[in-house]
């Protein structure tokens, strides 16, 4: 049995929903104390905590993510966590008021928004239609008008839960789905999307795996592994941060950010992966995905730890690609 929701923009609360708010922690102590659309999934081993898509009650209601599968907080092993609120004041509408894999469809140039006029609108993959305004270029970190937030149709059950989207314009559209499926002491996020217009779709789109461990904020506990031997590329802010080899690790606590541009991949899907560990508690998330890498960045903040590695999919009308991200979640010895 599972249970079958459908949420736009008078979404009402849902009876099956966890109502309990993710577990404080130091990262978290501005955190409103109150309960947003979510679901609960669950096996014998591990916990997850799924925000759900919500025009008008959901965590996140910004124009930059994709609304579907923040995982709010994942718990396993007595108590150990991954995932926490990156942004700790309650701002919905901000482009990063986000949490755990946050993922983002085309950060440089949306479907439509090169021929839209300004006051026209524009497509963004996992959100819906947006306003353009008088601008330069597009910028993912605009508060932009949310002309049309997509509809989205959740299902779910003891241990996964389904997100399924449509939209269109102007000759652009597509049938999205996204699938968080527990095994054990791992979770798999499936991805399909399917071109439904007239139009191809170019399209750019990676996880920017807020990752935060234990509550612990990011600091010299933090460790980073990549697979394959970094290299700075320019503009990188390394300040508070060491590359050496194939890790990242940081000085001291995040004080403001850290923004890295990483080369030295091939680009290679065995290169489409990390792990993220905090040496002192033991825990520690790997990701890996099945898609080649064409661009990989790492940025970090006290309150998350982010390698974000980017693929490409061009799509013609009537085709659809797949993709997974696998996760698997470590319980290592404490110092």
């Amino acid at each position: 049995m599972h249970s079958l929701i459908a949420l736009g923009l008078a979404a009402a609360a849902v009876a099956c929903l966890a109502s309990a708010a993710p577990g404080q922690g130091s990262a978290q102590e501005e955190q409103p104390k109150m309960s947003f659309p979510q679901a609960r999934i669950a096996n014998d081993a591990v916990s997850l905590v799924v925000y759900l898509p919500d025009a008008e009650k959901g965590y996140y209601r910004g124009t930059r993510f994709d609304w579907s599968g923040m995982i709010a907080r994942v718990q396993f092993m007595g108590g150990r966590t991954v995932f926490g609120p990156f942004r700790t004041r309650f701002d919905p509408t901000l482009h990063d008021h986000v949490v755990g894999p946050a993922e983002e469809f085309d950060n440089e140039n949306p479907p439509g928004y090169a021929a839209a006029k300004v006051g026209d609108a524009f497509m963004k993959i996992g959100v819906g239609l947006i306003e353009k305004v008088q601008e330069e270029k597009y910028g993912f970190w605009n508060r932009y008008k949310l002309v049309k937030p997509g509809t989205w149709v959740v299902a779910h059950g003891a241990d996964w839960i389904q997100f399924d989207q449509q939209l269109a314009l102007g000759g652009y559209a597509y049938a999205y789905t996204k699938r968080i499926s527990l095994k054990g002491m791992s979770f798999t996020i499936a991805h399909t999307l399917k071109n439904t217009g007239a139009k191809p779709l170019d399209v750019l789109t990676y996880c920017h795996n807020f990752v935060l461990l234990d509550d612990d904020p990011v600091g010299p506990n933090y460790r980073v592994v990549l697979p394959f031997r970094a290299r700075l590329e320019p503009k990188s802010d390394p300040a508070e941060a060491r590359v050496e080899g194939n890790e990242i690790a940081f000085k001291d606590t995040v004080k403001s950010s850290v923004m890295l541009f990483l080369g030295g991949y091939t680009g290679a899907a065995a290169e489409n992966a990390a792990t993220i560990e905090n040496t002192r508690t033991g825990t520690a998330l790997k990701f890996t995905c099945d898609r080649p890498v064409v661009k990989y960045n790492f940025y970090a903040e006290k309150t998350a730890a982010c390698p974000e590695p980017f693929i490409r999919l061009k799509i013609e009308p009537r085709k659809e690609e797949k993709w997974e991200t696998a996760y698997t979640l470590i319980a290592g010895e404490k110092k």
